[in-house]
């Protein structure tokens, strides 16, 4: 690296000027950097980098040299003749370059006496080694083990921080030796390399795949040894790291903590409690075992002592709230620090409960909160009610059964002499009347109300004032109009009150609470519109300076809100002025953190509801900026590890960071946020314009295909797959078939490729279901031959994907490995792969129903897997298999029989199957389709192995139980379809006929109902004696009984439904009168309540 030496002496008066305070110095020294080096001497660039890493005497610059030559080497390469080069700058200098590059870091390595550099000279080389892999650099792997040797601890440390950030370098060595080492490095004599060590372990840990990382379970009792030290000799901000690595561990592999959990409780919970540490230290010990509690549920709730311990430590936290005259004076309201005890106690409680359950933790809490709200000090009565807030969510099942008693046990709290402990009685009915809706508000209301309604009165307490009506907003939510009717006048003049109060915040949650209680009452609200609708425009037109942007977001938000529950009708003399005061509004937002703007996004699409094609005008105010949020890209940052964050990327402002490869790299989440409301505002206004919405068509759709891979953001992901259907509904719907298809043709691509390669369930499901939904929008011939294959090899990757998972599941079940836990996340994963299975078979019957017989010949790439789950024990695998053959039946017609041979004899097992009602169902419609559509095919399989199979199903005593009647309706339509398109098939149709009658109603499917009852008519009309046996008197009444019920639980088509009312009629003509009354006595009440309410009778 001689050869770099002169080059670096004149890199360094570069760096030292980038290094400048002077804005001016800096500037020309990155243009120089870029410009003089980077884009015409890369290779020197890298070279003389490597050199001053190693060489030069200055430690800062040897530091610094490590930086740039780390963020360097692996940015793309300037190119601007080529703007498709992806290359690196590593990768762009010859292979000579970067080999002496590494021979410089390696000695580097063994010579660097500076910690700081140090540190930086590991992330350089953890970042190469990443890039290049370790085949690529073979020499390093010798080095770090001599490292991890050397009598110097600097570089035993060394060693150990690039293993953190490179574990997959041990995960190919002998675990034995790998375990022996880690274990030495724990008992080291220097703390930095034990703790540099456990982060390491950490790091091979996660990277070992999950069934030979349960052979690493011996490792973690010398991994908490490193604690204990760091504890003894208060190195707080070592202690944090060590804890925080575990806790990564803990969130992914908390089986290995098993055997030392009962230390670790102990462990934890006295650093938990110690008061002299720092507010961090504390809050990073619980939180581990909070993490192993939502990791490993299962296995905390049986140590006994694990909620014992851990909640008194809460509670305590939750109980050193401190008072301050700010709290009382604020002007506007922040949200609480949560640096600070009390809130991160509130936060690990509430968590807690829902991991573990109330079972344990409950009873637990209630040792202390009744004698807490008995104290005399303010702050234990306030976190005695925070924790009943925190824990009823996740103790909600024990919990419903006492809510009269805890309602009765802290609703006197609401005259409680300390207004903190009002504010939070306040806060814990209005979570109460979240988590136990809507129980609270159906059985509690009075009492409640009773309290809740006089707490928003109490205008010496504005908190209070202004929480309690927080809290009427969560109660007002879960509330039917006929709970909430005789409080909206008290209500509505205790809101109007305090829209005068001097408090702007108190002004904005009356207004938001208006809101909320007029989306409750709706047209009930209109005797309050001309007093409330006229205030708030008062507000837009007039509170236009900066402080108020938040108390006019809320008035926008309330004004559409009311506008929406009263209807256009009553809106109409405002709408113009409300339009135009909003489209004002807009123009004036240009602040970036302007809260106008997401409060205008959603008031416009309530207008948009309202007016429906009326809005279509407005559409060039709002779509603009809903493109330009849809368009924005995610905020990244990326800082070493020892820089902070809050310097210049603030939490408040959305930015989020996480540790990878020692470098934080942050993201900002409220960015992302505003992209995903925009998404999800251009498919409502798609939906509720329809044609209207064409003219930005084309340009939302070139925004929303490509989010299918938006990977930073699910919510963007699922908004996007949510949004294009209903614009191509939009284009569809102005008559333009050929437009459309041009549109559809590299739309279909997309989805195609990523519906093949997804690994997220949630998202799988989502985008196959769209898909779904765009093909039924196109319609007909909408894939080309191409474009079928790919999506049957689609479905067929996911499909196979799903069996993989389902053999492991049952190979794991049956060695009896699994615990609560395990089978809980299985259960779980089979639950929702369950919805995703089912949009797969969705997307394949959408395109078979709108390309017919054209699917057939792409159909037989479906067979191998089809063939793997008919041979499955599992009822749901089957099922699916069955499902997707039925559609082919009912759209290809004969044509499917060609692979019959595959599906009928399953489908006959599965019509005898007593304990799978589902899979029953399934096989009965596809006999149903097989009778309608299949032809002669199939007749011999109907008619000599279904029938007999399907008779017998309907015999057993439990036909018509809840678990069952969807299978036994799906028999009976089934056999209507056999008896009206293979008559002349069967020796003797009547037994059949009757036993058919017999069986019937079919009401439950709505479905299957009406071409059963169609049949039902037809054969009344064609051969009533067949059914009713020259007018038996059992005959007839039955055949009211089926006919009432179908029509009082059933919305038949206005033909159908005369026919069976006149049936009806008829059929109770011809009975005596007694046997008429006797008769309609024996019909339900409900029955006959819902046939007079459609006007039958």
């Amino acid at each position: 690296m001689s050869t770099f030496k002169d080059t670096a002496a004149l890199l360094k008066n570069v760096m030292s000027n980038l290094m400048s305070s002077d804005n001016i110095v800096r500037t020309q020294a990155e243009s120089s950097l870029n410009s003089d080096w980077l884009a015409v001497q890369p290779q020197t660039l890298l070279g003389s980098l490597a050199f001053l890493v190693h060489q030069d005497p200055d430690s800062q610059a040897r530091a610094f040299a490590s930086v740039l030559l780390r963020r360097i080497s692996f940015q793309k390469m300037p190119n601007a003749d080529n703007k498709e080069d992806e290359r690196m700058v590593w990768s762009s200098v010859p292979n000579t370059v970067t080999q002496a590059v590494k021979m410089e870091l390696l000695g580097a390595l063994k010579d660097e006496t500076d910690r700081g550099a140090r540190h930086k000279l590991c992330d350089t080389i953890s970042e190469v080694v990443s890039n290049e892999g370790e085949e690529d650099w073979p020499e390093l792997l010798t080095a770090l083990y001599a490292c991890a040797q050397d009598a110097n601890a600097l570089l035993r440390e060394s060693a150990y921080r690039i293993f953190s950030s490179c574990a997959y370098l041990l995960t190919a060595q002998s675990a034995d030796a790998v375990n022996t080492a880690f274990i030495g490095a724990f008992q080291d004599s220097d703390s930095a390399v034990r703790l540099a060590a456990l982060q390491a372990a950490v790091a091979y840990i996660l990277a070992t795949d999950p069934k030979p990382r349960l052979g690493l379970a011996p490792m973690v009792p010398h991994m908490l040894s490193v604690l204990e030290p760091l504890y003894r000799d208060r190195e707080e901000e070592e202690l944090v790291e060590a804890v925080s690595a575990l806790i990564e561990a803990a969130d992914e592999a908390p089986k290995l903590f098993s055997a030392v959990l009962g230390s670790l409780i102990t462990f934890a919970t006295e650093i938990g409690k110690n008061s002299d540490l720092e507010n961090t230290t504390r809050q990073r010990a619980l939180e581990l075992l909070v993490t192993l509690a939502e990791a490993a549920p299962g296995m905390c709730r049986k140590n006994t002592q694990f909620c014992q311990a851990i909640v008194p430590v809460c509670m305590e936290m939750m109980s050193s709230i401190e008072d301050s005259d700010e709290w009382y004076s604020a002007d506007v309201l922040e949200d609480s620090d949560n640096e600070e005890n009390y809130v991160f106690g509130e936060q690990a409680l509430d968590r807690l409960a829902i991991a573990l359950g109330g079972k344990q933790l409950l009873p637990t809490a209630f040792n202390f909160i009744p004698q807490m709200l008995g104290s005399q000090e303010w702050s234990q009565r306030h976190a005695a009610l925070m924790a009943i807030s925190s824990i009823g969510e996740g103790c909600y099942k024990i919990m419903r059964s006492e809510l009269q008693k805890i309602l009765e046990l802290i609703v006197p709290f609401f005259k409680d002499s300390n207004v903190r402990v009002r504010y939070a009685v306040c806060n814990c009915v209005g979570q109460m009347a979240t988590d136990f809706a809507p129980l609270v508000q159906e059985k509690h209301h009075q009492l409640v109300l009773s309290s809740l309604i006089p707490a928003m009165a109490d205008a010496s307490s504005p908190r209070v004032q202004a929480h309690a009506a927080a809290a009427m907003v969560n109660f007002a939510e879960e509330a039917t109009k006929v709970v909430l009717d005789p409080y909206l006048d008290t209500l509505f003049e205790q809101l109007l009150t305090m829209l005068s109060s001097p408090k702007r915040y108190v002004q904005e949650q009356a207004i938001t609470t208006i809101a909320t209680l007029a989306d409750n009452a709706q047209a009930k609200f209109g005797k309050y519109y001309s007093t409330i609708m006229p205030m708030l425009l008062n507000v837009l037109a007039q509170a236009s300076d900066k402080e108020h942007r938040l108390l006019r977001g809320k008035a926008i938000e309330c004004a559409t809100f009311i506008a929406l529950a009263v209807g256009k009708e009553t809106f109409a003399p405002d709408v113009e002025r409300v339009v135009n005061l909003l489209t004002h509004i807009q123009q004036s937002v240009t602040d970036a953190d302007d809260p106008q703007a997401s409060y205008l996004q959603s008031a416009w699409a309530r207008l948009c509801k309202l007016m429906g094609k009326d809005f279509a005008p407005i559409l060039s105010v709002v779509m603009p900026p809903l493109i330009s949020a849809a368009s924005q890209q995610p905020d990244f940052a990326i800082l070493d590890d020892d820089e902070d964050p809050e310097t210049s990327y603030s939490a408040e402002d959305g930015w989020e960071f996480s540790s990878i490869g020692g470098q934080q790299i942050g993201i900002n989440t409220t960015t992302l946020e505003e992209k995903c409301t925009a998404v999800e505002l251009i498919g409502s206004y798609a939906k509720d314009l329809g044609v209207a919405f064409l003219p930005y068509a084309a340009e939302v759709l070139e925004i929303l295909v490509p989010l299918f891979k938006f990977y930073f953001y699910e919510g963007v992901r699922s908004a996007a797959a949510s949004a294009v259907p209903p614009v191509l509904e939009a284009i569809k719907q102005a008559g333009d078939g050929a437009a459309l298809r041009r549109v559809w043709a590299p739309i279909c691509d997309k989805y195609i490729a990523v519906l093949g390669n997804e690994e997220d369930d949630t998202f799988t499901m989502q985008l196959f279901g769209s898909f779904a939904e765009a093909i039924d929008v196109v319609g007909e011939q909408s894939l080309t031959a191409e474009q079928m294959q790919g999506l049957v090899g689609a479905c067929v990757e996911q499909m196979n994907k799903y069996y993989e998972r389902m053999k492991t599941r049952e190979a794991a079940r049956a060695a009896e490995e699994l615990d609560e836990d395990d089978e809980e996340q299985l259960v779980e994963e089979e639950m929702l792969e369950g919805l995703a299975v089912d949009e797969v078979a969705r997307a394949l019957h959408s395109v078979l129903a709108t390309h017919g017989s054209s699917f057939v010949a792409v159909f037989q790439g479906v067979l191998p897997i089809a063939h793997k789950y008919l041979q499955e024990s599992d009822p749901a695998a089957r099922q699916w298999a069955i499902c997707v053959f039925d559609d082919l039946i009912e759209y290809a017609g004969p044509a499917s029989a060609q692979y019959a041979a595959e599906f009928l004899k399953p489908i006959g097992q599965a019509l005898r199957e007593t304990s799978a009602p589902d899979l029953r169902q399934a096989a009965a419609y596809g006999v149903g389709v097989m009778a309608q559509f299949g032809g002669d095919a199939y007749a011999d399989f109907v008619v000599n192995a279904a029938l007999p199979a399907m008779v017998e199903a309907l015999s057993r005593s439990d036909a018509r139980d809840t678990e069952n009647v969807y299978a036994t309706e799906n028999i009976i339509a089934a056999l209507a379809k056999v008896l009206r398109f293979y008559a002349a098939k069967l020796p003797d149709a009547k037994p059949l006929l009757q036993t058919w009658f017999k069986a019937l109603p079919v009401c439950t499917d709505e479905d299957e109902a009406p071409a059963t009852y169609e049949y039902l008519v037809q054969v009344l009309s064609e051969q009533p004696d067949a059914l009713l046996s020259g007018n038996d008197p059992q005959a007839l009444k039955h055949l009211v009984k089926v006919v009432v019920e179908a029509l009082a639980a059933c919305s038949f088509a206005p033909e159908l439904a005369q026919a069976l009312v006149g049936i009806m009629q008829k059929t109770m003509a011809s009975l005596d009168d007694s046997t008429k009354a006797a008769l309609w006595t024996s019909i339900p009440p409900e029955q006959q309540q819902a046939l007079q309410s459609k006007g039958y009778i």
